[in-house]
This record gives structure tokens, C-alpha cells and sequence, in this order.
């Protein structure tokens, strides 16, 4: 009976190891923050496909890490959309997210980039005084006023003005827009988390705590 037994176990483990050693696609993955499938990123082609959905985002790599070079459009119970351009400004800035959702929203073997990161980003661009400029969409922040500093976008990052959004305390939801405004990992205390901020009229990145009950826009990065 124990030899049966061996013999069954062996037969098992042999097509266990042939069913994973099919040649199957390594980058088709489980799991992600929000459930589903994984990731598909080609290095070459600099694309990142989500194939929760099957969107492809354009990504770039800058001080040594790979970014998306678009904002992250994934549709979660939560997140919302600009109400501009007829309903469809997500196809061009993405969704805003709250704080909580943003954590979870990035696909497979790749996250929401902390703090660190994010100091990292500033630093390959220069500094925190003009990496503003650089990191910016060489288009969409000239806008009706002279004062706005349009992006020369030198490390194809290309970062979008796409809002912000709040609910107050009659539940209302407002948007307002006043430049790009992007999440991080990093919390600071049970109501606030960190936010990194490019403003139309400024040269410069900076950052700050925000509620977290505030939806702004996120940029994945690969782990």
C-alpha cells in the first residue's frame, strides 16, 4: 500500500512539473492589487499592458526605474472621471482615485511608487526647483493665461494637468484643476497621505499631505 502510495505521489508531482514547465507566458500573472490577471511589460516596445482590462500604457525609464508615462486609467468601484471633454477625458488623463483605492489599483509586479521614489524621479530631472518643467507634457498647460509654465517633457514622463476631486460634507463631489497631482505609498497619519504636485504656474515639484478621502491621479511603477 505505501509503495502504491509513493508511486501515486511521484505521478502527481511529475504532472504537476510538466503542466507548469509548458512554455507558458511567465508575464501572464495572478492576483494584482485589484484582483483579476497581471501584467504584460515589453522593455523593447516600452509598453505595459494591464490585462485586467487589456489597456497598454506607454512607460519610461528615468533614474533607473520604469515609470508609466501615462496616467492609469483601470476603472475600480470608486475611481472617477474628469467631467470634461463630454465624458471621455479619461482616455486622455486617466482616473482620479482616492487614497485607499490608488494603493490597490496598479496591476501585477507593479505599484504605487512611495515617497523615496518619487524624490528619486526629482532628482534624475534635475531638481525640485525645475523638474517640474522637464517632467511636464510638452502640451495641455498653456491653458488662457500668459503666467502658465508649459513642460518641455524631456524624459517623456509627460505628466498632465487632470484635477483633483473632493466630496464635502453633503456628500456634493467638485473637481478642480490646477495642475497634475499624484499619489504615493506614503502615509503620514491615519487621515492624510503624501501627494506630489506639478502646478500650471510653477517650474517646480512639490509635494504635501492630503486627505485621503481626495481623488488624484496615479502613476505606476514597475517592482
Amino acid at each position: 500500500m505505501k509503495n502504491l502510495l509513493v508511486i501515486f505521489s511521484l505521478a502527481f508531482v511529475a504532472l504537476f512539473t510538466a503542466c507548469s514547465d509548458d512554455g507558458s507566458s511567465s508575464s501572464f500573472t495572478d492576483g494584482g492589487g485589484s484582483g483579476g490577471k497581471g501584467s504584460e511589460y515589453d522593455a523593447d516596445a516600452g509598453t505595459l499592458k494591464d490585462l485586467r482590462d487589456g489597456q497598454t500604457y506607454a512607460t519610461v525609464t528615468i533614474g533607473g526605474r520604469v515609470w508609466m508615462a501615462e496616467n492609469l486609467n483601470y476603472e475600480t468601484e470608486t475611481s472617477v472621471v474628469f467631467p470634461e471633454y463630454n465624458g471621455t477625458s479619461h482616455e486622455k488623463y486617466g482616473r482620479l482615485y482616492a487614497w485607499e483605492d490608488a494603493i490597490d489599483a496598479c496591476p501585477r509586479d507593479w505599484r504605487l511608487p512611495g515617497e523615496d521614489d518619487w524624490n528619486d524621479l526629482v532628482a534624475a530631472a534635475g531638481d525640485s526647483a525645475t523638474a517640474g518643467t522637464k517632467l511636464k507634457a510638452a502640451r495641455d498647460w498653456d491653458k488662457d493665461k500668459k503666467d502658465y509654465v508649459v513642460g518641455t517633457d524631456d524624459y517623456g514622463f509627460a505628466a498632465l494637468p487632470a484635477a483633483v476631486s473632493h466630496v464635502n460634507t453633503n456628500g456634493v463631489r467638485s473637481f478642480s484643476n490646477n495642475g497634475a497631482f499624484f499619489w504615493t505609498a506614503t502615509e503620514k497619519n491615519d487621515a492624510r497621505a503624501l501627494m506630489f504636485v506639478m502646478h500650471y504656474e510653477k517650474e517646480s515639484v512639490e509635494s504635501g499631505a492630503f486627505p485621503k478621502d481626495t481623488w488624484l491621479s496615479v502613476r505606476c511603477i514597475k517592482d
